[in-house]
């Protein structure tokens, strides 16, 4: 059972449930370590969560928690030692999801142009070559660069780079759009134009995301879900955002709700919750 914060500031009791069926990936008893010499460090134990696809869901807490290892578990670039995932009821195994992954820098290849750029992706998850132009141009103008597709990333802002990682991870049509803290290193100016337009990407497409940020203003503004890890790399919380969209920064609502998510966090690390 979650936690709902709602946009009237009263905490209530959700099961998750929604008129309409749509499939979930449940995460249950994850449990990730690695051998450090003679010794085991845990980053992660019984970890249990889900997301509705379709959703977009951040994940929070402090730096080592095991954000970007729970992001690797869930692409399946890792594998965890112990727990199982299951999608609309069906387990499966680690790693069967068709993913796209934005990174907090571009990782562009400085001497492909932008459209070669996306085309090595295509090609590299074996997208036939008669269906590259048409994607490329595509994506290009979802991320408001359809005009750049002969530039090279050195002739653009980071802001615009950052846009073709976006255009570059969309384009393989992946199930699940995963984005490890990917703006960053923008600036402020740069990165609220970005959130805004990567809602309307996500509204376009339909696409389930998982996000992970430092950023609290930034979670409770996109987001559906927040899962907020401590500083143990256990799940401290599991919020529903339920504020109407659209939303606007510095709404009341959002404002309050942050406040109120960053207020139980740090009780619970004072200790002061027990």
């Amino acid at each position: 059972m979650k936690t709902s914060v709602s946009s009237n500031g009263r905490e209530t009791a959700t099961t998750g449930q929604e008129p309409e069926h749509r499939p979930e990936i449940e995460f249950s008893g994850l449990r990730k370590s690695f051998r450090n010499g003679d010794e085991t460090l845990t980053v992660f134990s019984d970890l249990s969560f889900s997301i509705t696809q379709g959703s977009f869901t951040s994940i929070m807490g402090p730096s080592g928690c095991g954000k970007s290892t729970l992001m690797n578990v869930i692409a399946g670039l890792l594998e965890p030692d112990e727990g199982t995932i299951h999608r609309d009821g069906v387990e499966i195994q680690p790693g069967n999801f068709f993913y796209g992954y934005v990174f907090q820098e571009p990782r562009l290849l400085d001497w492909r142009t932008v459209g070669e750029n996306i085309a090595f992706a295509l090609e590299g998850k074996g997208i036939p070559p008669e269906e590259h132009e048409a994607r490329i141009e595509r994506y290009l103008e979802m991320v408001g660069l359809a005009d750049e597709a002969d530039s090279y990333p050195q002739q653009l802002s980071g802001g615009m780079r950052q846009r073709v990682g976006i255009a570059r991870a969309l384009a393989i049509d992946p199930d699940i759009l995963l984005m490890d803290e990917p703006f960053s290193s923008l600036d402020e100016f740069t990165a609220k134009e970005l959130r805004q337009d990567l809602l309307q990407i996500w509204k376009e497409t339909g696409k389930t995301i998982v996000f992970v940020t430092h950023n609290s203003s930034e979670a409770v503004f996109l987001s559906d879900t927040v899962l907020i890890l401590d500083g143990e790399g256990d799940l401290f919380d599991h919020v529903s955002i339920d504020a109407p969209r659209p939303r606007e920064v510095g709404d009341k609502a959002l404002v309050e709700t942050e406040s109120r998510l960053m207020n139980r966090f740090f009780t619970h690390l004072d200790g002061s919750d027990e």
